[in-house]
């Protein structure tokens, strides 16, 4: 079949367009399941229609031997090379990637690729339709484009509702199964070289050793290893180690442990090959058993073969994965049968699998803390590398769900920072350390989010958290104080507040409080604030109606300038008592106040006073401060 050159705008490929490309000297298009399909020609630079050929521009061709003609954009030449040039070109479905989509959401699947067409962002002349229904939920959270939400991304209609598209065009298929059963066999080992046979086979394993363990227990089979019912037709045995710890709590018993490891061996196709098959048509075209195969509409991509390993006993049907149409020659050049994954995210999935099957108790450390519990209970969790609509990967996620859509614990990791949901991959995300310094924790959807500093022995040194910031002893158990909406706590230990050179302390031990030179505290069953040397203070009286005693220069009960109890006043003149107020006749020395001085035979005069303890008294009354 000869290809043909159609302008960048064409949409109808039912015309012979610019013209037909028939000086070609190569051109092949090569499709994967779910993947990749372009079209790569050789062209002479002296060939017909040669200045035609632009980016952009569209070449169409057969993509197979049941397909009709195909649009390819070309959007690569290479600079001429002995008179010719290399062209690329991806199928017309690729200009879904430059198609933005809003987010979205849809009760089903018709209605999510409804979705895709009537929330675009550009006109979109594509068509998305399925052979099947299915009524999951689904979501497009954040503006994405098209075709990376069509496949290749976790959280796609692929991951979603399955299936395997066909791109004719401007029509999008998915199918639950694109492909047929036409009955076709490969004998292992026949008209193949031994080397593949033997390629396929060293990944095949034929025996499991199961293993459950805790820090005090190990449980094992007897006979230790249960073997595939193939595992005698292999020339040598290919036993793989697998741990099953997170399986169960707590140890099973023996039989529940071989039952469980049985089940695993039928479930992962243990003792059975995996295929993986490249029929290269270029080897095995004179071959009777394949010539049918090279231009027959018998088989195209993701039909149903058979492979047969006669030695091992053993019938697998897989599909084909990956094809290589020659458009000049009108045959397949190559046919991939295996079980390929349909995006990088699956692959990353093996690739844990596989570390997680090698683990020992070794490579993980088994601790009794709240963190290390909350981290093992998400062994089970699924991990996710999304996307952007330029198919990069930009972010990656843990989830709870192997579907984007519907998880609802979300760990997201991506050039921003670090964030936690609980309520889906929209968020909010109320827990986050994002990279402009900003470390939130809490919110509505946690609200007993906490901060611990630890000690290296575990003991907690402080915690923030709803009820404020706390600050612990060197037990880790005793609050030393706390800052809360209610204000600010010091139940022991030392505040310092400095001015240059000069220090105050503020300190308390749960007993007292002292700042500075005074001290807060309860004594004898009554509040009390006094110098720390006890000789000045005051205190409640609890027992007495009036609630009150005041002292100053307290030495003992026989020195002290003045106490103030029981409602009574008293001052101290020469270890001698004096109520205030009351007679003053036996003091010693009076003034004059208009300045002269008398004796005791003078004291209550009104023109005298006495002077006590730097108090002036007249008639018994302090007046005024002495002098």
């Amino acid at each position: 079949m000869i290809p043909l050159l159609f302008s960048p705008t064409t949409t109808d490929f039912t015309t012979n367009g610019i013209g037909r490309l028939s000086d070609a000297i190569s051109c092949k298009v090569h499709e994967a399941r779910n993947g990749e399909f372009e079209l790569e020609m050789q062209y002479p630079m002296t060939g017909k229609h040669f200045d035609s050929i632009v980016h952009s521009a569209i070449i169409a061709a057969k993509p197979s031997a049941r397909r009709s003609l195909q649009a390819f954009r070309i959007y690569k030449i290479s600079k001429p090379l002995n008179g010719r040039v290399t062209i690329n070109a991806q199928h017309i479905s690729y200009q879904l990637s430059f198609i933005p989509v809003s987010p979205f959401s849809a009760a089903s699947l018709a209605n999510a690729l409804t979705g895709f067409k009537t929330n675009a962002a550009e006109a979109c002349p594509f068509t998305l339709s399925a052979d099947f229904t299915s009524q999951s939920s689904y979501a497009v959270p954040l503006p994405v484009s098209i075709r990376s939400y069509l496949g290749g991304t976790r959280g796609s209609i692929l991951d979603v509702y399955g299936g395997e598209w066909e791109w004719n065009n401007y029509n999008c298929i998915l199918h639950s199964a694109r492909g047929e059963d036409n009955g076709y066999v490969i004998q292992y080992g026949k008209n193949l070289i031994d080397l593949k046979q033997e390629q396929s086979i060293a990944n095949t394993y034929t025996g499991l050793y199961p293993y459950w363990e805790s820090e005090e227990t190990m449980v094992t089979l007897t006979e230790k290893v249960v073997h595939a019912s193939t595992a005698a037709n292999f020339p040598f045995q290919r036993t793989i180690v697998q741990d099953f710890s997170d399986v169960w709590d707590n140890a099973p018993s023996e039989a529940t442990l071989r039952s469980y490891a049985n089940s695993y061996m039928t479930r992962n196709n243990i003792g059975i090959p995996a295929v993986n098959l490249s029929l290269d048509f270029v080897n095995l075209a004179d071959s009777e058993e394949y010539r049918d195969l090279l231009t027959t509409g018998n088989i195209d991509l993701c039909d149903i073969v058979t492979v047969r390993f006669s030695k091992l006993g053993v019938d697998v049907q897989s599909k084909v994965i990956d094809i290589t149409w020659n458009v000049l020659k009108d045959r397949y050049d190559q046919i991939q049968i295996g079980d390929k994954r349909s995006s990088l995210a699956d692959t990353i999935e093996d690739q844990l699998e596989t570390i997680n099957t090698l683990a020992t108790a070794d490579d993980v450390a088994r601790t009794v803390d709240r963190a290390t519990g909350v981290l093992n209970a998400g062994r089970r969790g699924h991990v996710v590398i999304n996307r952007n609509a330029e198919g990069w990967a930009n972010e990656i996620l843990f989830l709870d769900n192997e579907n984007l859509a519907s998880a609802v614990n979300v760990l997201r990791i991506n050039m921003n920072g670090i964030g936690f949901s609980s309520s889906g991959y929209q968020g909010p995300y109320y827990q986050a350390w994002t990279l402009d310094g900003t470390l939130s924790l809490g919110g509505v959807n946690n609200s007993y989010g906490d901060l611990q500093i630890l000690d290296p022995s575990g003991k907690i040194i402080c915690r923030v958290n709803k009820d404020g910031y706390t600050i612990y002893d060197t037990n880790g158990t005793t609050v030393i104080g706390s800052w809360s909406h209610s204000g600010i706590s010091l139940n022991k230990g030392v505040i310092n507040f400095n001015w240059g050179n000069n220090q105050i302390g503020v300190y308390a031990d749960g007993t007292k409080f002292q700042a500075g030179d005074w001290i807060v505290s309860q004594v004898n069953g009554r509040s009390v604030i006094q110098s720390s040397d006890e000789t000045t203070g005051m205190s409640a009286r609890p027992s007495d109606s009036n609630g009150m005693y005041l002292w100053a220069g307290w030495e003992s009960s026989n020195d002290y300038v003045f106490q103030v109890g029981q409602g009574d006043a008293y001052v101290m003149y020469n270890g001698e008592e004096y109520e205030i107020g009351k007679s003053l006749a036996n003091l010693n020395s009076v003034v004059d106040v208009s300045g002269g001085v008398n004796t005791g035979s003078d004291i209550g005069d009104e023109e005298d006073a006495a002077v006590v303890g730097g108090l002036i008294y007249e008639d018994g009354w302090v007046i005024s401060p002495g002098v």
